[in-house]
């Protein structure tokens, strides 16, 4: 049911890891010109789409725009973007457009369990609060490009080492551009602020139990904080209070569920845990200035441009 939407000519889906032979958990595409040419790449990413996998997008030449979560990225050369499970994008692409798309799966990166929990601690994945893109300059661009080229001769000559040695090649990858994210956005994110991984933890709890549980008080028990210091961390480096910070993950789910769904507003209410569905509509309409109703349909007509 959840894969539908509706009015559309083509519904939204949602897409496991690529099929392959030997339905390698971790894999890396070269892309050349508006499409993908790879045979085994299941399918066109100019259409709205989401994966069960995480996907990190790399690109060389930038001609485009990429569409995450219902706001428009402009496609620079020498960038990066971090696509997580259940983000929904699409990339449209003009024809010098060069670049990469690695995705894996949780459990391909967490071989080693005790990796599993790094992934919500990398600022750029899980993380509705922080823009999932960066922008590079030319030599730490090509520090990436340099790592991507040794993934590729890896990833070719598949044997029964390889996927422990890209396991570790992805886990360089990842930590490479947490570095440079922690750079680049150290001013405007306070990256470099002792807080900040505090905050992160706290983003991860939210990306695991927003439906379930929306009060701070309830957050602050789990982190063995009390709400007032919590809400003091979070205002300190996201601007927003933590209130807010669990509402705009709430508001966001409610929109994937209007857009790609056909769950009727009571129903995305009661998936969201609200037992009084006026009373999500209410806060719907007051986050977005339009009602749950209105904002599917604007949205739909969007789409089918």
């Amino acid at each position: 049911m959840f894969n539908r939407r509706i009015d559309m000519q083509e519904p939204i889906k949602t897409y496991e890891m690529p099929e392959i032979t030997n339905k390698r958990a971790f894999q890396i595409y070269e892309v050349q010109g508006k499409t993908i040419q790879n045979r085994t790449y299941p399918h066109e990413t100019d259409r709205p789409h989401r994966h069960k996998y995480y996907e990190i997008c790399v690109f060389v030449n930038g001609a485009g725009k990429h569409e995450i979560d219902f706001n428009a990225h402009p496609i620079h050369s020498q960038s990066v973007h971090f696509l997580s499970p259940g983000q929904v994008h699409k990339i449209s692409r003009e024809n010098d457009y060069h670049g990469y798309l690695m995705v894996f799966s949780r459990e391909f990166y967490a071989l080693d369990t005790k990796n599993e929990e790094f992934l919500f601690q990398l600022p750029y994945f899980n993380n509705p609060t922080l823009v999932p893109i960066l922008n590079l300059n030319s030599v730490d661009f090509k520090d990436l490009i340099d790592l991507i080229e040794v993934i590729s001769k890896e990833y070719r000559k598949w044997n029964s080492f390889t996927t422990a040695i890209l396991n570790n090649y992805l886990q360089i990858f990842l930590i490479k551009c947490k570095q440079y994210y922690l750079r680049y956005f150290a001013d405007k994110n306070n990256t470099l602020d002792p807080d900040f991984s505090l905050v992160q933890q706290f983003n991860a709890l939210v990306e695991h139990k927003f439906r379930q549980v929306h009060q701070v008080q309830d957050y602050a028990e789990m982190m063995k904080l009390t709400p007032s210091i919590l809400n003091k961390h979070v205002k300190k480096i996201t601007g927003m209070t933590a209130g807010e910070v669990i509402l705009e993950r709430l508001m966001l789910q409610a929109k994937r569920y209007l857009i790609y769904t056909d769950l009727s507003n009571k129903e995305i209410a009661y998936q969201l845990n609200y037992q009084d569905p006026s009373y999500f509509s209410r806060i719907f309409k007051k986050k977005t200035g339009v009602s749950p109703s209105t904002f599917r349909c604007l949205e739909n007509e969007k789409y089918q441009q």
